[in-house]
This record gives C-alpha cells, structure tokens and sequence, in this order.
C-alpha cells in the first residue's frame, strides 16, 4: 500500500509528467489490486464528501437528516466506483489478452486507477471551485448570464479534464503492455463503449418502465 503523500505524488506527477510517470510505475509489479483500489477509494473520501456538505451549507440543509443522507450517498458512490472500475478492467483485460498483452489483472487495475484518480480529483476540484463562484456571483448580484457564462466555462473544462483523463489512460495502457497506440486505445475503448451501452439500455429500460406507470394512472 502507498502512503497518502505517495498516492497524492503519484497523482500530481502523472497530470503533469504523465508518460514518465506511466513507465515508472508500469515497471513496479508490487503494485496491484489493492492498491489499485486504495487509488480509486481515496479521492472519493477526499473529495466526494467535502463537497455534499459543502453543497448543504450553502443551500441551509446541514442538518442530522440530510447529513445520513450523503453518508448513504458516499458509500452507495463508493461501492458503485468500484463496481464500474472492476466491470472496465476485466473487459480490458480480456481485450488486452486477445491483442498480445500479458500483465497481470491486478496490474492492469492499478495502472487504470493512476490515470483515474487524478482526474477524478481535478474534475471535482474544478466542481467545488464553481459552486464558490457561483455563490459569490449570486450574492454580488452578478448578472443571470455572467453566471451561466461561468457554469458554461466550469463545464468546458470539466470536459477538457475528461478528455485528458484518456489520454492518460492511453499512457497508462501503453507502458504496461508495450502495445501499439492503436492497441492500447482499443483496450480502454471496447469496454468503454459496452459500459455506455449498457448504461443507455439502463436508462431507457427505466424510462419506459416510468412511461407505463404514468399511462395506467391517467
């Protein structure tokens, strides 16, 4: 297990020396599941939480009640993290076996969490820094628009942030298995693809399940 400096070392270095990184740690084969998941876990306990109740305090509900309720929130994420995590990896593991890679499971989580938490904490810190604005700009009596233009800049880079997060993941692929760039895209993309899918299938299964519910009650 890394130490919290290392975890935050790591995560610091990989936004910005992401390929010297990536082949530093990809050559550290004690590194494996569980740290792999400590990297996942941490960031949400750093990050996630701080801001809910931040959140609350703002909108005057930090109270006992509403304070349960991002516990449930934080382990329901938690453990919705992990699942989401573990469900990608596998998939990118056997699409990696299948194009010639050999490392281990255990390593190749690990390495796709060094590129997800950082991102994960940048996205988030970018989050907290525009509900502050926004609160500011609200209370200043900042015109509607000047607040939807810092809402629409927030997302703009809360995008960009995402989109280095593959690139990172790309990295991160490639220094573990020594494939291809096209290769190592491939093995983030497919699951990334099926995960969508499912998660439209999900959304739509849902949204007609509430469809038919509305037409037997009118």
């Amino acid at each position: 297990m890394l130490k919290l400096k290392e975890l935050t070392d790591s995560w610091n270095s990989m936004m910005l020396s992401p390929r010297k990184t990536a082949n530093e740690y990809a050559k550290r084969k004690d590194l494996g599941f569980m740290d792999g998941l400590e990297n996942f876990g941490t960031p949400v306990l750093m990050t996630y939480l701080p801001l809910m109740l931040l959140a609350l305090a703002l909108s005057g509900h930090l109270k006992p009640d509403y304070l349960a309720v991002v516990l449930f929130s934080l382990g329901a994420t938690t453990f919705g993290i992990f699942v989401v995590s573990f469900s990608f990896t596998f998939m990118a593991y056997e699409v990696a076996k299948k194009l010639g890679g050999t490392a281990e499971l255990g390593r190749l989580y690990y390495m796709v969490s060094l590129a997800a938490a950082p991102t994960f904490v940048f996205t988030v810190v970018i989050n907290i820094a525009v509900i502050l604005l926004k609160s500011i700009m609200k209370v200043m009596a900042f015109p509607l628009a000047a607040t939807s233009t810092m809402q629409l800049a927030g997302d703009v880079v809360a995008v960009s942030v995402t989109l280095y997060g593959f690139y990172l993941l790309t990295l991160s692929i490639n220094a573990l298995y020594g494939l291809r760039w096209k290769k190592s895209v491939a093995i983030w993309l497919a699951p990334t693809l099926v995960l969508m899918a499912a998660g439209a299938l999900l959304f739509m299964t849902v949204l007609l399940d509430l469809l038919k519910f509305l037409v037997k009650t009118l």
